[in-house]
């Protein structure tokens, strides 16, 4: 787990000390002083306060304070929105890892930080806090003979959504970052290391970096490559879609912010991303590891032939043809050129030859770095200061 975005609803769940350490400074209002406008306003909200404190040597979160309006009841409630990292809180960086035992110390820790900005809030609110985004990650130390390089390379074949104008794709830095957008959903994929060396202007993470940059010195971690993947659930709704499913609880339940803490949570979200995108029939075709063509069509021919039924020859002929321009051009670009003649609305029936396919070609396997990656991300073994010092890291 990485960034998360809380909020906590007043009254009397915190406090300020030094309201003058907002921008504008910060004050509190009662309904009836609302201007007629103020009254009727449909806004998300009336004001909102900033805070600017001072620098601090401690990584500090953003905090911003809402003040919207209750119509229904006439009364105005201010809402604290706190967005930060939480191994940058806990570590000051995030190549380690927060373990799902760590949320009495990341409650203790945050709310001493903002006790140094002048903000008062008890142990109690900032556990049941909302949930309103989350970023889940694993950082994966790669072996020297698998190159992230590679790896971004197959990942940018994959599609996320069935209908191809959704998904988008972003490579930055000369391709040292891809992301995929789907919706509420981002992943992202880049060298974590590399990217903690890069000037600010050009890293993807913007933030406290110095103390990173201290442990990636220090452990000698400059020459070795580590995969990060970002699954990050940006909204409200589909963080309660995505926990409460991993939970077992109702749809619309509330994610509080000890929720993201339950035992075995983070990985059991996180693999379940990883392997929603890769198993996908049509991104199973475009991951297919280096294998020769005429193994490929044996393989589906002889899976075909298994099968039976009417025009076997037939769905061998289309599976093979599908995997080869999938595999070479990724599944954006065929479904682009598809589309573009004939109509996306109903897939339906392409869907069909990508499963066909996809079953026939089974027991072909994955790249050695997508494989790698994928069995790292379902062991989930936390990278710790201990396990940094035993250097089971390479």
């Amino acid at each position: 787990m990485d960034t998360v975005i809380l909020k906590i609803y007043g009254p009397k769940k915190f406090s300020f000390t030094k309201k003058d350490w907002f921008l504008p400074e910060i004050n509190s209002r009662k309904y009836h002083e609302l201007s007629p406008t103020e009254q009727l306003s449909n806004r998300m909200y009336l004001r909102r306060f900033v805070l600017k404190a001072p620098h601090q040597s401690r990584y500090t979160p953003k905090i911003d304070v809402l003040e919207t309006l209750d119509r229904e009841h006439k009364t105005i409630v201010y809402v604290l929105i706190a967005e930060f990292s939480v191994p940058k809180l806990l570590y000051g960086n995030s190549l380690q890892e927060v373990s799902d035992k760590d949320l009495g110390k990341v409650v203790t820790v945050f709310r001493d930080v903002l006790l140094r900005v002048g903000i008062q809030v008890e142990n109690e609110a900032v556990a049941s806090a909302r949930v309103s985004a989350v970023h889940f990650c694993k950082n994966v130390p790669l072996p020297k003979d698998i190159r992230l390089q590679d790896i971004l390379a197959e990942l940018q074949r994959v599609d996320i959504s069935k209908v191809f104008d959704i998904t988008t794709k972003e490579t930055k830095n000369g391709g040292q970052v891809l992301h995929i957008y789907s919706g509420t959903i981002e992943r992202v994929f880049y060298d974590k290391v590399k990217d903690a060396l890069r000037p600010k202007v050009k890293r993807k993470d913007k933030g406290h970096i110095d103390y990173e940059r201290e442990v990636i010195e220090k452990y000698h971690l400059q020459n070795i490559e580590v995969f990060r993947y970002e699954y990050r659930i940006k909204k409200t709704q589909t963080v309660q879609r995505d926990i409460n499913l991993a939970l077992e609880r109702k749809p619309k339940t509330y994610v509080a912010f000890r929720d993201l803490f339950t035992d075995g949570l983070p990985s059991k979200v996180l693999l379940k991303s990883w392997r929603d995108m890769i198993d996908s029939p049509e991104n199973q075709l475009a991951l297919i590891g280096p294998v020769d063509s005429f193994r490929v069509l044996q393989r589906i021919v002889e899976g075909a032939r298994a099968q039976g039924g009417a025009h076997s020859m037939n769905h061998a002929l289309i599976a093979y043809g599908l995997t080869c321009i999938i595999r070479d051009h990724g599944v954006k670009e065929f479904r682009r050129l598809i589309f573009s003649h004939w109509n996306g609305d109903h897939p339906e029936r392409l869907n069909r030859k990508l499963a066909q396919a996809s079953e026939l070609t089974k027991g072909l396997p994955y790249s050695n770095g997508v494989a790698f990656v994928d069995g790292q991300i379902e062991k989930y073994e936390l990278i710790t200061r201990s396990l940094l010092d035993s250097c089971t890291v390479q």
